[in-house]
């Protein structure tokens, strides 16, 4: 039987989208109090959608209002290109998964850049998101650059300058060895092993300027071709615990102790042959804690096409803000969030992200996470770990043509049931994967954590006028504001071994490798 209110409520509904749609060319010519009456007749459409709709038993999965997650007037995370999360409620994290070229950078991850109320670190691989520079300084942000491509306009960032601890010596070895959670084998094991004792005697008896990733790989390096020199170094510095360790790796038989040297020098290489960044990391000028007490934005940027290359220091450096971070008390009221737009999410492996993405809300750090599939989370992190972290993203956007996630996200979508041509009632899937598959490019899916998904249109940033002029701001409209450069440039400083090279005696070769330590406790 047709329902005479459905019937009144369609007629209202689509005169008044002709209305909204008629306004259209005006809203786009930046009437934005036009714009918010758009807005306003969408909502209260859809809530009068909810009063006249008959309510029934049947299955009835349905897609929910947009309104009620993400609004213009938000300042979180943008999810749509114009509509937003609140801050809050992006703290809850969200996770983007989005193939190359669907769209992303521009319906979300710039849009939220320009949006965003506070501070922000933000992976830049491509180095095309740095365009909102002076649209930043223009609004009163400091901009900052960690740049591996480009040391002259960079920050210097040194891993070994945060480590306080043995665990921290532990958690950066493991990194510098390791690209995912795969299962650990004897060189991987002792490559870590004997990179964490090379940090640990840098750390225990050398001055900061020796502290930095070059002189551990000068160290391995001096290992493998002058291992007594390096002996004679330890014996006359180092604690007689970190002796015993270095013997036992140096007293495997040949083979295999070329081969540790080998493996812990090849995890090091991306260090060892680039001068530049082993000068990078030879100090350390970034202040985490600057970023609670004034708007910030750093980008991170890497050389176009050499993301793998740099991996590795990328995903320590967030290893590292996030320890830093969870170490402190609790924020303050005084205290800025500080957003994570990390782009290629999935290139990089951070050992506890399943705790970081668990407990960032606390710290006020909203993550915004983006993929290229579900399965690189799945492969870095393990089939446990990867459900444990895309579980915390309280807020998941899907983009269309995406392959292995469409009969997922088809089951989660939920079934309806209806009447066919003759009367039947049948039951189908909300959309099915194939219909998610070949979503218009125009359209994402976002499923928020205990509410209904949503289908929402997407509108890029090149199709909004002021989004446009702000990434194409001049650097003299800032408005006085300048943005502080590097003041110095640093270059690594290497150990001096020559006195410990005099020192060596072939004669004593045999004390010096036979000699004995009292047993541990004695």
């Amino acid at each position: 039987m047709i329902n005479k209110r459905n019937i009144y409520y369609r007629y209202i509904r689509r005169k008044l989208r002709a209305f909204y749609r008629a306004t259209a060319p005006l809203r786009k010519a930046g009437f934005d109090m036009l714009a918010d009456l758009g807005e306003m007749i969408e909502i209260a459409l859809e809530n009068l959608e909810d009063l006249l709709i008959t309510k029934s038993d049947k299955l009835e999965a349905g897609f929910g209002k947009a309104h009620k997650l993400i609004r213009k007037k938000h300042r979180g995370f943008v999810l749509d290109g114009k509509r937003a999360l609140t801050v809050k409620r992006s703290q809850e994290n969200v996770m983007c998964v989005s193939p190359s070229g669907g769209g992303k950078s521009t319906t979300i991850i710039f849009p939220s850049i320009l949006c965003c109320p506070h501070s922000m670190i933000v992976n830049d691989n491509s180095g095309e998101l740095s365009q909102s520079e002076n649209y930043l300084l223009s609004k009163g942000f400091v901009v900052k650059y960690l740049d591996f491509g480009n040391p002259e306009k960079s920050l210097f960032y040194n891993p070994l300058k945060r480590i306080c601890s043995s665990s921290d010596i532990a958690k950066v070895s493991s990194m510098l060895v390791r690209t995912s959670n795969e299962k650990s084998d004897f060189w991987t094991l002792k490559s870590e092993e004997l990179i964490s004792i090379c940090i640990e005697y840098l750390t225990e008896n050398e001055s900061q300027i020796y502290r930095n990733l070059a002189n551990v790989y000068y160290l391995l390096e001096h290992l493998q071709s002058e291992p007594e020199t390096i002996r004679t170094l330890f014996k006359e510095n180092a604690t007689e615990t970190l002796q015993r360790k270095l013997e036992g790796i140096l007293k495997n038989s040949e083979n295999t102790r070329a081969s540790i040297i080998s493996s812990a020098l090849a995890s090091l290489n991306f260090i060892g042959n680039d001068k530049e960044l082993q000068n990078l990391t030879c100090v350390d000028t970034i202040d985490f804690d600057s970023f609670r007490r004034q708007k910030t934005a750093l980008f991170i940027r890497c050389p176009l096409g050499n993301t793998a290359y740099y991996q590795k220091i990328i995903s320590i450096f967030f290893e590292q803000f996030f320890s830093s971070v969870f170490n402190k008390a609790l924020p303050s009221d005084e205290d800025l969030p500080i957003s994570i737009i990390a782009d290629e999410l999935g290139s990089m492996y951070l050992p506890n992200l399943a705790s970081i993405i668990s407990n960032a809300r606390k710290f006020l750090i909203p993550i915004l996470g983006v993929l290229q599939s579900e399965n690189q989370i799945f492969e870095n992190y393990g089939s446990f770990n990867a459900k444990t972290i895309l579980n915390n993203a309280g807020v998941k956007v899907y983009f269309t043509g995406l392959t292995d996630e469409s009969e997922n996200l088809s089951k989660i979508l939920g079934e309806y049931e209806y009447e066919d041509e003759k009367g039947m009632t049948r039951t189908r899937r909300l959309m099915t994967a194939d219909e998610i598959r070949t979503m218009p490019k125009n359209q994402v899916l976002i499923i928020p954590s205990g509410g209904k998904p949503l289908k929402v249109k997407t509108t890029p940033y090149y199709k909004q006028r002021w989004m446009v002029e702000a990434l194409n701001m001049k650097a003299e409209t800032n408005l006085g504001h300048e943005n502080p450069k590097p003041s110095f440039t640093y270059t690594a400083v290497y150990l001096d071994l020559s006195t410990f090279k005099k020192k060596y005696n072939p004669k004593q070769e045999e004390k010096i490798i036979n000699v004995k330590f009292p047993k541990y406790g004695e």
